[in-house]
């Protein structure tokens, strides 16, 4: 009687431990809700080779910036070969796994190094020149703007370290890249991820001029723009519309505090654009009136020259009163046509010295200050 009865509890017991074993495992390998985010495994076979040297030079304020640093071979190698792929399991939101995965990206401790030995290097250049915070955050920020815009078919998101040796990037490539180096620098930082633009900017701490409801002044990383002032076309005529989604990376206290002196010179910007397209077609209209001017009078000294051949002196003298009086018109009119053509030349030259300049804040202010047009 006990033996059947022993028999059964064991199987029982055995099924039991066998369902929990495996719930267990699939606890384990298969997480309820878990992000695997990319991550860079050093290739270990080339942990002795010598290091790639990076060198690269850009424009900063009234100089070119020049540096030269070295990149560990495995950790580039790592990067490139890593699965860029973000792995999701649960109920997990987009929004949530794709901070993470960033995060992942900008913070992974492969790269610790080489955002160490790049930014030695922006740190001699802000004791050689002296730097202030702000000058120094825009130092960082015009080095990545400065390396080259570039996106591929297949469109991955790159690790900071790939961006470095690529010497380009798209945005979010080199918005990862900025976001690591000016959080190690003590700086507050977020990523700004545009969903329906498929777009992405920096987002920085600063005392004015912050990004719609963000609390965070924005930084376009894809070409040579001011601190703060944000993007209002994309490529292919897009214009930036959403709202985007805010990615804390890190927050530091060194916030920038130049914020007004951008937002002046990217309302100058705005201001002496509008003025060079609302004179230049009165330019060109005083210009052609002053062409059409120069015949009349030409043609009628030709007539005079003409009547005083025929020694007819009332139809001379009449006809050198109507030219005194065309000449005097037309000195008039060249004098009003040369102010106007004064204050055109102002907006435009202030528009594109702007427009030329955008990786020296502090020259620029000061010329607009010289040069705009009261």
């Amino acid at each position: 009687m006990n033996n059947p009865f022993l028999k059964l509890t064991g199987a029982c017991l055995f099924i039991i431990i066998l369902v929990f074993t495996a719930v267990l495992i699939s606890s384990v390998v298969f997480p309820k809700e878990a992000v695997i985010a990319p991550h860079i495994a050093p290739n270990l076979n080339l942990l002795q080779s010598s290091p790639i040297i990076i060198s690269h030079q850009f424009p900063f304020e009234k100089t070119t910036v020049s540096l030269t640093f070295p990149i560990n071979v495995s950790v580039h190698e790592g990067a490139r070969q890593a699965e860029k792929a973000t792995t999701v399991y649960g109920n997990i939101s987009e929004t949530v796994w794709l901070a993470q995965s960033y995060r992942a990206m900008v913070q992974d401790p492969a790269q610790d190094s080489i955002y160490t030995a790049l930014l030695a290097e922006t740190d001699k250049i802000r004791h050689q020149q002296k730097l202030s915070d702000d000058e120094y955050l825009e130092l960082i920020t015009v080095y990545t703007q400065s390396l080259k815009y570039e996106t591929r078919e297949q469109n991955p998101a790159k690790f900071p370290v790939e961006t470095i040796v690529d010497n380009a990037g798209d945005c979010d490539d080199k918005s990862l890249l900025l976001a690591g180096l000016l959080s190690r620098e003590g700086y507050p930082v977020v990523l700004l991820l545009f969903g329906p633009e498929s777009h992405m900017a920096v987002g920085v701490g600063s005392d004015d001029y912050l990004y719609k409801n963000t609390g965070y002044t924005f930084v376009e990383t894809t070409n040579y723009s001011f601190v703060g002032v944000p993007t209002e076309k994309l490529g292919g005529n897009l214009t930036l519309y959403s709202d985007p989604v805010v990615i804390p990376i890190s927050n530091g206290t060194k916030i920038y505090t130049s914020g007004s002196e951008t937002r002046y010179i990217h309302d100058m910007y705005m201001l002496s654009d509008m003025k060079v397209k609302e004179l230049e077609p009165q330019v060109k209209n005083m210009e052609s009136d002053l062409t059409s001017q120069q015949e009349k009078i030409a043609q009628l000294k030709s007539q005079i020259q003409e009547t005083r051949n025929t020694r007819n002196s009332n139809s001379y003298n009449a006809q050198v009163a109507v030219h005194n009086t065309l000449v005097s018109d037309y000195n008039s009119r060249l004098n009003a046509y040369r102010q106007l053509f004064a204050r055109y030349e102002k907006y435009a030259l202030v528009h594109n010295y702007i427009l030329e300049h955008m990786y020296d804040r502090k020259g620029v202010f000061e010329y607009i200050k010289k040069n705009m047009p009261a």
